[in-house]
């Protein structure tokens, strides 16, 4: 869990717990898998044990629920987003018991943070949520992965299907052309390349498909990266612009 994080889209990450499995091509050099790797954890693939998460790390976002003005007045006034799964999916069926009814009990307590909850897992998000989910908490985003067609696309409408005070698309790491995207219901678009050792090439046209479309619907798009062997490896710049346009409920 970080305070700051290079992840340009949140301010801060929150993990309920640690540990994943691939369920798509979009997966395959998977970052929290390698960081999990480096640091002897044993925590991904199937049959892996997630790992539970230690109470100071569960005390973190009530403390910046707590310093929330102090955040603000740096801030323009805008509420601390925070990112619950950089190194987890909290929608995945195999989470510890009782950890995302933590997770959710933990956002109520939190109103003045905003929930960015990003999941590869969409077929599972309408029976995993909370059941006074109603018509979203109001301090919860809902966005889905969404880096090819196969896999990625799909996800799109069972994320419209559901409501959520914003509703967004991770398109990173994009690994090929999406085509024609319907955004309906759609409040925000990421797109990003991939990064790390294996890092595959993001073509600009594929890009720019989607920024195109995205201003056709009239939804806001955010350019986050290129990618490469690091992350900022290439910089942000879209025909040298840099282009980091936000959902208009935030």
């Amino acid at each position: 869990m970080a305070e700051e994080t290079g992840i340009s889209w949140t301010d801060s990450t929150f993990n309920p717990w640690w540990g994943c499995t691939k369920v798509g091509p979009e997966c395959k050099h998977c970052y929290a898998e390698a960081l999990d790797r480096r640091t002897g954890g044993t925590y991904w693939g199937i049959g892996s044990t997630p790992r539970m998460m230690s109470a100071n790390n569960w005390r973190k976002p009530r403390v910046w629920n707590r310093d929330h003005e102090a955040f603000a007045a740096l801030n323009g006034g805008r509420r601390r987003r925070v990112f619950p799964g950089s190194m987890c999916d909290v929608f995945d069926k195999n989470a510890p018991e009782g950890q995302r009814e933590r997770l959710w009990s933990l956002i109520r307590e939190t109103p003045m943070l905003d929930w960015q909850l990003l999941t590869k897992r969409a077929p599972n998000i309408k029976r995993m949520l909370p059941a006074d989910w109603g018509e979203g908490y109001a301090n919860a985003w809902l966005g889905v992965s969404v880096g090819d067609r196969k896999h990625g696309v799909a996800r799109i409408a069972h994320l419209r299907a559901i409501p959520a005070r914003v509703r967004f698309l991770s398109v990173e790491p994009l690994i090929e052309d999406l085509g024609v995207l319907d955004l309906t219901g759609i409040g925000w678009v990421i797109v990003g390349g991939e990064s790390g050792l294996h890092a595959r090439l993001l073509k600009p046209e594929w890009v720019l498909s989607i920024k195109r479309q995205c201003d056709e619907q009239g939804v806001p798009f955010f350019f986050k990266q290129w990618g490469g062997r690091r992350a900022n490896a290439n910089g942000c710049l879209l025909d040298g612009v840099e282009i980091k346009q936000w959902p208009r409920a935030a």
